[in-house]
């Protein structure tokens, strides 16, 4: 009970702290929020001219690398399903196999 009452109050504390905080922040928060979108329309410019062209490369290049790495990644889980296989099922029968030849098969006669 007294951990609910504590977390209660340290909840109203921090409510009767932030909001005012936050009132603060959004009046001043504004207009810098203006004077930075005015001074970040040059960046902006450039980079549609310039810079553009280079993000567009750039994606598409990521765009043939996630094609060849996610083409890789399938080979690989195949590649890794297949030997699962034949560690688990393949070699175990084949053991089996050549221990039942062994004691059970016929007798090779060695001639020299």
């Amino acid at each position: 009970m007294l951990a609910l009452a504590k977390f209660i109050i340290g909840s109203l504390v921090a409510l009767v702290v932030l909001i005012p905080l936050a009132i603060v922040l959004g009046i001043v928060g504004l207009p810098v929020l203006a004077i930075l979108a005015v001074v970040a329309l040059p960046v902006l410019i450039v980079l549609a001219v310039i810079g553009l062209p280079i993000l567009l490369v750039l994606m598409a290049t990521g765009a043939l690398l996630a094609i060849v790495f996610g083409v890789l990644g399938a080979m690989f889980s195949i590649g890794i399903a297949i030997f699962k296989v034949m560690v688990f099922i393949v070699l175990p029968v084949l053991v089996v196999w050549w221990v039942l030849a062994r004691l059970f098969g016929a007798r090779e006669r060695h001639i020299i």
